[in-house]
């Protein structure tokens, strides 16, 4: 193993023991600071010459099997570290600055524990979502900001389907984040014409129980989605939004009638993630503000949101019990 080889994978598992979510190169004009995201917040973890970032740059773009000589235009890429425990997945992303590229890594341990009553906060965020994953159809929406732990969330659901019985689930991902043993995972791909809309029709004449879309983008994905339901099966995904009303907002401007939205969705949630304020054991956890189908109707026919906030009575809840304090509400004030 080689020294730049031996430097990256102790980078990445220094990243994963201090619990980072991504790894960020940022250019200066002779150097390059390294930062770790933890918790949603950047962290400065190391200063590199502007010589060595390159080089780093360079071993891992080759690794990802990206064009190590393109740095004028943005490039993606992954690989897989298996030899470490678990395994670690990177997602790779440069972008070309006016110095030397920018580079962005987003960590993917191949590995999954999650129950719900680890990810939520109250037993009744456990119930609504065992309820309506009960029901085995249906089209259920996530919504959040970027790194609000949607996918977490996704991955939680389908464990949950998988421990309940046996039954087909087909995920189409972009891209795959992790393994589930259990399902047909598929991924999206442009260059072979593998977009969500493709894979999402395919899907459907592959005998479903349930079918996983990692993001709802376009009109077409967002009516293919809604076919699915229709017919019976059981649709997880995401899409972005402000709220649980804007999630209805936007599906209306794709494109989706009413009467669609009325027959087919079963729940919205809006998600947040807030870190605990125990010093011996912090760690994250998942709001929601949800609308159930009876709030979802109401929504539809005032076309107006709900006037009050489950997300709010969560965080009373959690700062009554002392899981985290007032820098919480910075979002959601008391």
């Amino acid at each position: 193993m080689t020294n730049i080889e031996s430097f990256t994978r102790q980078l990445v598992q220094q990243a994963i023991a201090a619990g980072a979510s991504d790894i960020h190169l940022l250019p200066s004009y002779a150097e390059a600071s390294l930062y770790f995201r933890i918790h949603g917040r950047l962290e400065l973890s190391d200063t590199y010459s502007a010589a060595f970032a390159h080089r780093l740059i360079t071993h891992l773009k080759f690794r990802a099997g990206m064009d190590i000589g393109e740095r004028r235009r943005p490039q993606d890429g992954s690989l897989t570290y298996r030899s470490l425990h678990p395994p670690v997945h990177l997602r790779l992303s440069t972008m070309p600055s006016e110095r030397m590229e920018s580079f962005s890594i987003r960590l993917l341990p191949q590995t999954f524990h999650y129950t719900f009553p680890q990810l939520f906060l109250t037993s009744h965020t456990t119930r609504s979502f065992e309820n309506v994953l009960a029901s085995r159809k249906g089209l259920v929406l996530l919504t959040g900001a970027t790194g609000s732990g949607k996918s977490t969330t996704l991955y939680a659901m389908l464990e949950h389907l998988l421990s309940t019985q046996p039954q087909r689930i087909i995920t189409i991902e972009d891209p795959v984040e992790l393994r589930l043993p259990g399902c047909i995972q598929t991924e999206v791909n442009d260059k072979a014409d593998l977009t969500y809309a493709s894979l999402l029709k395919a899907s459907m004449r592959h005998d479903p129980d349930v079918i996983m879309i990692g993001e709802i983008r376009d009109g077409e994905t967002a009516h293919l989605a809604l076919r699915a339901a229709l017919t019976g099966h059981l649709v997880l995904t995401t899409l972005h939004a402000g709220s649980t009303f804007g999630v209805l907002r936007r599906l209306l401007d794709l494109g989706l009638s009413k009467t669609d939205l009325f027959e087919t969705i079963t729940f919205i949630a809006h998600q947040r993630l807030v870190s605990t304020s125990s010093l011996s054991a912090p760690r994250r956890l998942a709001l929601f503000d949800f609308s159930t189908r009876p709030d979802i109707h109401s929504m539809l026919h005032s076309d107006q949101p709900l006037d009050f906030s489950r997300m709010n009575d969560q965080l009373k809840r959690g700062y009554a019990l002392g899981l985290f304090g007032k820098e919480t509400f910075s979002e959601a004030p008391l």
